[in-house]
C-alpha cells in the first residue's frame, strides 16, 4: 500500500489551490461541450417531469391515489436510495479524475487538501440526490397525511423536512461507505446491506399489491406523521451526516493512496462508458472486477456429436456462456428480482402497468437480461480466432448463441408480465390472463436480436464520422445504440403495443410468435452474410 504523504505545516491546500488553479487556466471546453449538457439536463428535466407529474400533484390535493400505490411509492424511493448507495460503493464513493489520480494524488501534497474537493462534491452529490428523494417519498403518502382541517396542500416546513431528513440519511451512508472504502469486507458488507434493503421494500410493495390489509396499515403509518415527527426524523439524519462528515475529514489526511487511484480508474472508466453506451467496456469491467483474485475451476469442453460434428462445433463455442451463469448464480438472481420493477413503477406512478413507462421498464429490462448470456459472442466478435481454429461456420455458432439470450429474455418477460398480472395492474380474465406471460414468451427471441446486436457493436472510434443532422454530426456509436434498441422495440411491438392499450387477445400472442421469428431470423441472416464477407 502507498504510504500517506503530507505536506509540512499548513501549506497543503495553497499548494493545491494553485495547482488547481493552473490546471484550470488552461483546460478549455469548448461551446459544443456545454451546449450539449445543458441539452441532456433539459431532456432530462422535461422527461421526469412528465413522469413526476401525478406524484408531485399529489402534495397540492389535485390527485389521489389507492393505498397500494402509496405504499409502491415508498418501496421505489427506498429501493432507489439503496440502489445510490450500491452505485456510489461501485465507484468508489470517494474518486479523483484519472488524471489527478495519476499524478496529483502521489505529489508530495496533503493528502486532506488533495481530497477535499473530490469529498465535498461527493457529499454535494449525495445529498442533493436525498433530498430530491425525501421530497419524491412525501409526495408519494401525500394523500394518506393527517392535515389541519380545511387544508388541502401539505405544508412547507414538511417538504422542507423531507428533503433535509432524505438528504442527511443518503448523506451519512454515502460517508459510511467512504468510511468503509479502504476495506473490501467492509464494502462487500455495505453493499449487501443496501441489495438486502431493496429487495425488502420492493418484497414488501408487491405484498402490498397483493394483499389490501398491509397497504392500509402502512398508509396508517403515514397518518400518524406530524411536524414533530418530521423535524425529528430530519434532526436524526442530520446528526448522523455531520457525525460521517467529522469521521471523513479525520480520515481523509491517512486515506490509501492505491485505493483512491484504483477506484478513481475504474470510475473514470466507467463514467465514459456509461456516456457513449459502451455496454461491452462496462461488461468486461464487471466480469474483471469479479473474477479478479478468485480461482476457475478446470472443466473438460463438452465431446463433440458424431452425427453432426458442424453443429457440435457452434454447441462447444456457444457453451461457453452457459458455463459462465452456472459460475454466477448472482446474476440468475439479481434477473429474477428485477423481474418486480415493471410492477414497481407502474403501481407507484400511474396505479396501473397502461403507459409508455411500464412499456420502456419492460423493454430495457428484457434486453438487459439477454446481454447476460452474450458474452462470448461479444469477445469472439472482437478476435474470431477461437472460432477459425475450431471450424466452425459463422452462421452456425451464431444460431446457437442466440438460443441463451432468447431463453434468458423470455424467462424475463414471462415473470415480469406475470407478476404484473398476479398484482393486478394487468387486467386479466381467468380465461385470458396467462395470454400476457405467454406474449412474453413468443417475445424472447426478438429481443434476442437486440441483445446480440448490442453484443456485436464495433469498438468505438472517435476517428468515425456519422451522417450529418440539423444539430450537428451524428457520432456512429449512438446510431448503432438507437438501431439496437429500435431493433428490439421491433421484435416485441405486439407485446409492447398490448402493455400500452392494457389489453391482450389472442392474436396478440399470434403475432409476436410470427414478428420475433422474422426479426430474429433476418438478423441472424443479415449478421451473418456481414460476418461471411469480411
Amino acid at each position: 500500500m502507498i504510504a500517506a504523504t503530507t505536506a509540512p505545516g499548513a501549506a497543503g491546500e495553497p499548494r493545491v489551490r494553485a495547482i488547481r488553479s493552473f490546471i484550470r487556466g488552461r483546460r478549455r471546453r469548448p461551446w459544443y461541450d456545454w451546449y450539449f449538457t445543458a441539452f441532456v439536463v433539459m431532456l432530462a428535466v422535461v422527461l421526469l417531469s412528465d413522469l413526476l407529474a401525478q406524484p408531485f400533484g399529489r402534495l397540492a390535493g389535485s390527485g389521489g391515489s389507492a393505498p397500494a400505490q402509496a405504499v409502491a411509492g415508498a418501496a421505489l424511493v427506498i429501493g432507489s436510495a439503496a440502489g445510490l448507495l450500491m452505485l456510489a460503493q461501485a465507484l468508489g464513493p470517494l474518486a479523483l479524475s484519472p488524471a489527478d489520480a495519476c499524478w496529483l494524488l502521489l505529489t508530495p501534497l496533503g493528502r486532506r487538501a488533495v481530497l477535499r474537493r473530490p469529498a465535498a462534491v461527493t457529499a454535494a452529490v449525495s445529498a442533493l440526490a436525498g433530498g430530491v428523494l425525501g421530497v419524491v417519498g412525501l409526495a408519494m403518502a401525500g394523500p394518506y397525511l393527517r392535515l389541519r382541517p380545511g387544508t388541502h396542500r401539505v405544508p412547507w416546513a414538511w417538504l422542507v423536512l423531507a428533503a433535509v431528513a432524505g438528504a442527511g440519511f443518503l448523506l451519512a451512508a454515502t460517508l459510511a461507505g467512504v468510511l468503509a472504502q479502504p476495506w473490501p469486507r467492509w464494502r462487500a458488507r455495505i453493499r449487501a446491506a443496501g441489495a438486502v434493503v431493496g429487495v425488502a421494500a420492493v418484497a414488501g410493495a408487491v405484498t402490498g399489491e397483493r394483499w389490501a390489509g398491509v397497504s392500509r396499515a402502512v398508509t396508517g403509518r403515514f397518518a400518524g406523521l406530524s411536524t414533530g415527527t418530521f423535524a425529528l426524523i430530519a434532526a436524526v439524519a442530520v446528526a448522523g451526516a455531520c457525525l460521517g462528515a467529522l469521521l471523513v475529514r479525520r480520515m481523509l489526511p491517512r486515506f490509501p493512496a492505491d485505493v483512491v487511484r484504483a477506484d478513481s480508474v475504474r470510475a473514470g472508466t466507467a463514467l465514459m462508458a456509461a456516456a457513449f453506451l459502451n455496454v461491452p467496456l462496462l461488461t468486461w469491467m464487471a466480469e474483471d472486477s469479479h473474477w479478479r483474485g478468485r480461482l476457475l475451476a478446470s472443466r473438460p469442453w463438452p465431446r463433440r456429436a458424431a452425427f453432426a460434428p458442424g453443429l457440435s462445433r457452434a454447441f462447444v463455442l456457444a457453451w461457453a456462456d452457459w458455463r459462465r451463469l452456472a459460475r454466477r448464480p448472482g446474476v440468475l438472481t439479481a434477473l429474477a428480482v428485477s423481474t418486480l420493477a415493471p410492477a414497481l413503477t407502474g403501481a407507484a406512478f400511474t396505479g396501473h402497468a397502461h403507459g409508455w413507462t411500464t412499456a420502456a421498464v419492460v423493454l430495457a429490462g428484457a434486453i438487459a437480461a439477454g446481454t447476460q448470456g452474450t458474452t462470448a459472442t461479444r469477445r469472439d466478435t472482437n478476435d474470431p480466432t477461437l472460432r477459425r481454429l475450431l471450424g466452425a461456420d459463422a452462421g452456425t455458432v451464431l444460431a446457437a448463441r442466440a438460443v441463451l439470450p432468447a431463453l434468458l429474455g423470455a424467462a424475463w418477460l414471462t415473470l415480469a408480465l406475470a407478476l404484473l398480472v398476479l398484482t393486478g395492474e394487468l387486467p386479466g380474465r381467468p380465461l385470458d390472463g396467462w395470454l400476457w406471460p405467454l406474449s412474453g414468451l413468443a417475445a424472447g427471441a426478438g429481443v434476442a436480436a437486440a441483445a446480440l446486436r448490442i453484443a456485436r457493436t464495433a469498438p468505438i472510434n472517435p476517428a468515425n464520422q456519422g451522417p450529418d443532422t440539423p444539430v450537428g454530426t451524428a457520432p456512429p456509436w449512438l446510431i448503432t445504440r438507437a438501431g439496437s434498441v429500435l431493433l428490439g422495440l421491433a421484435g416485441a411491438y405486439p407485446t409492447l403495443r398490448a402493455i400500452l392499450a392494457g389489453q391482450v387477445h389472442g392474436s396478440t400472442f399470434a403475432a409476436q410468435l410470427a414478428v420475433s421469428a422474422v426479426v430474429l431470423g433476418g438478423y441472424l441472416m443479415h449478421a451473418v452474410r456481414v460476418a461471411r464477407s469480411r
